[in-house]
């Protein structure tokens, strides 16, 4: 895969911080050294914008404690708990998931056997007409 170039790492850091570090995407494009249309095509770009998420995550993963200390205040506020402060919560510590698991206890241990018997003698039982 071809690597960003320098100018595009540099772009990414500035579109990556709060209010693109008080630049406007013109402003940013002069400081990199490029026109606001190749800006533009840049921020088109999936691996470009991808850095540009990862970069994000690296400058606010020092703030996600704070954040989960925050949701836990709210999920267990004593006059008005937050529901969706404790579902943030326990999805963020993965004891939540947006999956249903289904196990269907229905059958016995011997049914799908019994079910496999009985798609090869319907089988055979068809095989029989020809």
């Amino acid at each position: 895969m071809k690597q960003l170039k320098p100018e595009q790492l540099t772009a990414i850091k500035y579109l990556a911080q709060p209010k693109q570090g008080g630049l406007t995407h013109e402003e940013i494009a002069a400081e990199v050294g490029v026109s606001r249309q190749t800006l533009y095509k840049w921020r088109q770009d999936v691996r470009f914008s991808d850095e540009v998420k990862r970069e994000i995550s690296r400058n606010t993963l020092q703030h996600i404690p704070d954040v989960i200390a925050t949701l836990a205040k709210q999920a267990t506020k004593e006059n008005q708990p937050s529901a969706k402060a404790a579902e943030l919560l326990l999805k963020t510590v993965s004891m939540l998931n947006d999956r249903l698991e289904v196990d269907d206890r229905s059958r016995s241990a011997n049914e799908p056997k019994a079910d496999i018997d009985a798609m090869k003698a319907e089988i055979e039982r068809m095989r029989q007409l020809k």
